[in-house]
């Protein structure tokens, strides 16, 4: 499965605290994922699909916004 997280980083170059926790649990659970810093062009696509929150997973079969750890167990097939 390809998993892409879409982060933000703030001017001094710190992630949001969503995104760094996204990444732990991922981590935690031996989820393999890719890091993408989120552009404007990519701001604007999710902000139209409804994704209002950093960070932004993707997967071959959802996405969501925030930090989901229901979503993130759900990947790895356990049940919560």
């Amino acid at each position: 499965m390809s998993i892409t997280v879409y982060t933000i980083t703030d001017e001094a170059g710190r992630e949001c605290s969503k995104c760094t926790a996204t990444k732990k649990a991922m981590d935690r659970q031996g989820i393999p994922y890719r890091v993408r810093e989120m552009t404007e062009a990519d701001r604007e696509t999710f902000k139209k699909a409804g994704h209002m929150t950093a960070p932004v997973v993707i997967t071959d079969t959802d996405t969501w916004a925030g930090f989901r750890p229901d979503k993130i167990l759900a990947l790895t097939g356990k049940e919560s």
